[in-house]
């Protein structure tokens, strides 16, 4: 049900019941199936303010928080930030307290991850086990409306006389209702196909899927096109637990 990064040394004995790895990104894992995070489980990724301090400074945060966000993206996981101790009294002196709020204020406003802060180890292993009890409750409890998805919706409804009949506005829509595809996402697979409807994204296999470019620098990826593929062409949920040709 969960995992924890083999490099957390300090906080592993504090986690009950709890397997280790290494993971790709994050530091714990809440809501696996097998070795995989489900839809709506939590990477969480844990610093002291000395780590978050050093990781700005030479530039490993930026680069965590992308990857952070491009494997939720794809898996459709929700991200976490678990600050321990005070921005107040940072163990080094390279920024002000004020100048880590600014960063941590960023991460949560800008970018959407929540940030939880504790005081020292014992309390980001409680609140490590009170998440996973959460999640045992109920497996949705974590799943959030997409953002990118709320604006779109918003924009729909403002402008709903001149939208309502469109197709590109309705194929996008339904695109979103997959977990993991944005607003962005959509219009970069209706892009591709060069069509305003979802006839075009019948067609294409799931390899095509993940190769759909949305930015320079990212593609859909396996993960989301096999999930997307699947919910277009599956007709129910034990068809979904089949392996897919392409798969073998």
């Amino acid at each position: 049900m969960w995992v924890c990064d083999m490099r957390e040394r300090d906080l592993i004995p504090l986690l009950e019941n709890i397997t280790t790895r290494n993971l790709p990104v994050g530091d714990i894992w809440i809501g696996l199936s097998g070795e995989d995070i489900l839809p709506g489980g939590l990477i969480i990724e844990r610093k002291t303010v000395a780590d978050l301090e050093a990781s700005i400074k030479d530039g490993r945060y930026r680069e965590q928080r992308l990857r952070l966000l491009t494997h939720c993206q794809e898996t459709g996981a929700r991200p976490l930030y678990i600050i321990e101790g005070s921005v107040d009294r940072p163990f080094q002196l390279h920024f002000q307290g004020n100048t880590l709020r600014k960063f941590l204020h960023r991460l949560q406003i800008r970018y959407g991850v929540p940030v939880v802060q504790t005081e020292r180890l014992e309390a980001t292993a409680n609140v490590c086990a009170v998440l996973l009890e959460q999640w045992i409750n109920d497996r949705d409890v974590f799943k959030a409306e997409d953002g990118a998805k709320k604006d779109y919706a918003a924009s729909v409804t403002v402008h709903k006389r001149g939208n309502k009949e469109d197709p590109r506005v309705f194929a996008s829509m339904v695109l979103q209702q997959c977990p993991g595809v944005s607003a962005a996402i959509a219009k970069a697979l209706l892009d591709k196909t060069g069509r305003n409807n979802l006839e075009g994204i019948w067609i294409l296999s799931e390899r095509d899927i993940a190769a759909v470019q949305i930015t320079e620098k990212r593609r859909v990826g396996p993960v989301l096109a096999k999930r997307l593929w699947t919910l277009l062409h599956c007709d129910s949920q034990q068809e979904q637990s089949e392996p897919h040709p392409e798969d073998s």
